[in-house]
């Protein structure tokens, strides 16, 4: 009895989600695929959510090799992202060293950073809005929005439209009831505010990519407290503060880095209040953190 021929097709297409191992890929036939990945691409971290790959199919998928990507996150993995939209929101209470985290990320790889001021109707929420304008206002679009009342929702589609979006942002700051939102249905399951913490208990336990009929796509993230920023020299560290660079002018070193040096022209603005105090923490905590990360980089 002759053997059976297996016809392998080769294609490419789009992740669009993975869990234990197994990616779905949606080819560009739009057909979806489950797929494992070959050889090295088995390894942490080889393949993200939003990766251009290359599939040979015949009983099942494989991933044969990723195409370069325009542009990345680490932790959570997304790639090929065209904007972040960072959701924030009255409780939780804000972590703004994770907003300075994620649009520097956001800044390396040329993604456009959003940032939505979620629950509006909430108390709390001027003040959030407050807080984020003073430090955010010349950085990023700023949105106020309610997935309860709708508030701010329209414009924030338009914003999106026909990217590929990210959303992030810490637990229970309702990136899942907006997705819900969007998309006028319950797709996603919402979750809660531990009373005790006030910390949010994480329903989104993997990332997907939600397509929406004008072209938009949306990845969904798990809640997260922490995020792997890009490896780079700290001398770069205050070019992504956009907002120093009028006053860095001001500085006696061309090559200040507004962090030990003295007579600098952006603590001088930090100390009358033309940058905001809180802002200039956070950016000094990286800034140890991004030079200890330099320096430990052949170890």
């Amino acid at each position: 009895m002759p053997k059976e021929t297996i016809i392998k097709v080769k294609t490419s297409g789009q992740i669009i989600k993975g869990v234990g191992g197994i990616y779905t890929v949606v080819t560009k036939e739009g057909e979806k695929v489950k797929c494992y990945p070959r050889g090295k691409l088995k390894q942490i971290g080889e393949l993200f959510i939003g990766d251009i790959v290359d599939v040979s199919l015949d009983k099942e998928g494989i991933i044969e090799g990723v195409h370069k990507r325009k542009s990345q996150l680490v932790r959570p993995y997304v790639s090929n992202m065209d904007a972040i939209v960072i959701v924030l929101a009255p409780i939780p209470k804000p972590d703004m060293l994770l907003v300075d985290k994620l649009i520097i990320g956001a800044t390396e790889n040329n993604i456009q950073p959003i940032i939505c001021i979620n629950k509006a109707d909430m108390e709390g929420a001027d003040a959030v809005a407050q807080d984020v304008a003073n430090d955010y206002k010349d950085i990023a679009d700023i949105l106020v929005i309610s997935t309860q009342t709708n508030q701010g929702i329209d414009i924030l589609k338009e914003k999106m439209k026909g990217k590929f979006v990210c959303l992030a942002g810490q637990s229970a700051v309702g990136k899942s009831s907006l997705i819900n939102c969007i998309l006028g249905e319950d797709k996603l399951k919402i979750g809660e505010i531990s009373k005790k913490s006030e910390r949010g208990k994480n329903t989104t336990r993997h990332i997907e990519i939600i397509s929406l009929d004008d072209g938009t796509q949306i990845a969904d993230t798990c809640g997260f407290n922490r995020l792997e920023i890009p490896l780079f020299d700290p001398d770069r560290l205050s070019t992504y503060y956009t907002d120093f660079d009028e006053y860095a002018e001001h500085c006696k070193f061309r090559c200040c880095n507004h962090y030990k040096e003295s007579d600098c022209g952006v603590k001088r603005a930090v100390e009358s209040g033309k940058i905001a105090k809180s802002r200039y923490e956070r950016y000094a905590k990286l800034f140890e953190y991004v030079e200890s990360k330099w320096n430990r980089r052949y170890n």
